[in-house]
């Protein structure tokens, strides 16, 4: 398998994470946030507390998210740039 198959496959597995990771984060915190329907103090409080650990966890999982898919970028600029590249000049 050569250095441009290599690099473009590798690109495509890191934006593809990249968009996959916050999915699971993100139902979290639409489940999350729902309010309670006749709530006593102590559960405003756990509930401020969980939507805000959710919305934390969200905000990792975004930048780790941003970081595969700034990889995957590099490797897809890669594969092209190997894979476009000309062969030396023979010289006679």
């Amino acid at each position: 398998m050569s250095r441009s198959r290599v690099a473009l496959s590798v690109g495509v597995l890191l934006l593809l994470a990249s968009c996959l990771l916050p999915c699971l984060p993100l139902l979290q915190v639409a489940g999350t946030s729902l309010p309670y329907q006749d709530p006593t103090p102590e559960m405003l409080q756990q509930h401020a507390a969980n939507v805000a650990a959710a919305e934390r966890r969200l905000a990792v999982c975004a930048v780790v998210a941003a970081a595969l898919a700034l990889l995957g970028l590099a490797a897809l600029v890669l594969a092209y740039v190997w894979r476009r590249r000309r062969p030396p000049a023979m010289s006679a």
